[in-house]
């Protein structure tokens, strides 16, 4: 082969290699940045969940609602202590906007609140609420609601840790209403529960 023919093919030849060469690289540096994005992906949701249960291992709970009011509760041995709140006597009512229950007892549940304003606080804390905040103004304004109601993050962390305290299984029955005087917890309900079992409770803790 002379040499006019052997220089266009190695010149091929090395233009080909260069070519081969470069894709390499160009897929290596695809996969490095799908793989970075990827771990980057994975270590945004584990900071996520550490910030959501760090909360449970600290014993303290922030319940906030949707104007961004919020209370805070601490979990000691043997109360549930309330900081910030003076009354001796608070109801925590575990709901969901769709259960028939939960919408049956919101009008009342409002009815106390004003009624017993000085020694009362009633929390309601919407479970997943993720998944339901489109739907908690509507039911808000429909039921006409007087007492607090958290729709924050922190919610499902204490209705979990509240019930392992009550030796409930994680599904909640739902409405949930759980009674506390000066910390000590008093009496629960699960389902459904009459508003004069209510005033009942309240009446016995505040004689």
């Amino acid at each position: 082969m002379n040499a006019s023919v052997r220089y266009p093919i190695a010149l091929a030849a090395v233009i080909l290699l260069f070519l081969l060469s470069g894709c390499g690289k160009k897929e290596k540096s695809v996969q490095e940045h799908n793989a970075s994005t990827a771990t980057a992906t994975k270590e945004n949701n584990v900071s996520t969940a550490i910030n959501r249960s760090s909360a449970a291992k600290n014993n303290r709970f922030m319940l906030t609602d949707h104007n961004g009011i919020s209370h805070t509760v601490v979990m000691e041995k043997e109360k549930l202590l309330f900081p910030d709140i003076t009354k001796p006597v608070v109801i925590l009512h575990f709901f969901s906007t769709w259960s028939d229950p939960c919408q049956g007892e919101a009008p009342y549940l409002s009815d106390l609140q004003l009624k017993y304003k000085k020694e009362v606080a009633v929390l309601g804390i919407l479970l997943h609420p993720d998944n339901y905040l489109e739907e908690l103004d509507t039911f808000v304004s429909k039921n006409n609601l007087a007492y607090f109601i958290s729709s924050g993050e922190e919610n499902d962390a204490f209705a979990k840790t509240i019930s392992k305290r009550l030796s409930l299984p994680d599904m909640l029955p739902i409405p949930l209403t759980v009674i506390y005087h000066n910390g000590r917890y008093y009496k629960h309900y699960e389902g459904a529960v009459p508003v004069e079992m209510l005033v009942h409770d309240i009446n016995i803790l505040l004689k």
